[in-house]
Formats: C-alpha cells, sequence, structure tokens
C-alpha cells in the first residue's frame, strides 16, 4: 500500500513540473518563430476533367494580414509568458533577424 502512495506522489509530481515555466532559450525560440513574418498569401488551386467527363476545380487560398503592432513587443510579452522573465535579448538579435 506505501508502494502505491509513492509512486501516486511522484506521478503527481511529474505533472505539476510539465505545468511551470519553461527554460528561457526554449520559449525565445518558439515565441519567435510564433511571431515571426509570414508569407501574406499562399494557396494552391487544381482544375480538370474527371473520367466521367465531368470539369472539377477546386481553390484554396489562405491570406494573412499580419499582426497589429510590433513584433519585438509581441516576442517580449510571449517570452514573459512562456518563462516568467524578460527575453535575454530583443527579438530582432534572434534567430539572425535584421
Amino acid at each position: 500500500m506505501a508502494r502505491v502512495w509513492a509512486y501516486g506522489i511522484a506521478a503527481a509530481g511529474l505533472a505539476l513540473a510539465g505545468c511551470g515555466p519553461m527554460a528561457l532559450p526554449e520559449a525565445e525560440e518558439l515565441c519567435a518563430e510564433a511571431v515571426a513574418p509570414k508569407a501574406p498569401l499562399s494557396g494552391e488551386g487544381r482544375m480538370g476533367i474527371a473520367s466521367d467527363g465531368n470539369f472539377h476545380s477546386d481553390i484554396d487560398l489562405t491570406f494573412n494580414l499580419g499582426a497589429a503592432g510590433d513584433p519585438g513587443v509581441a516576442y517580449a510579452n510571449c517570452v514573459r509568458a512562456r518563462a516568467g522573465q524578460a527575453p535575454s535579448r530583443p527579438y530582432y538579435d534572434v534567430g539572425g533577424r535584421r
């Protein structure tokens, strides 16, 4: 019976350890990727004639209107939320961004 309690307490400790803040370098890298500029327009299109003789077409477009504001501020806020502390370097110095 004592072993069951010990295993339960150990499992609870491991589960709660995952809820804490992450390491600062990991948070900086994840947040830099999250706020990095994306392509403004992307998509794909298909069209053709099927074996039954019917014409088929399909268009899938993705629009990225961008986030309002400074990505450096969004990066700093993201790092604080994930790591519990301010970033060690500004957004424009992470990953060779300039």
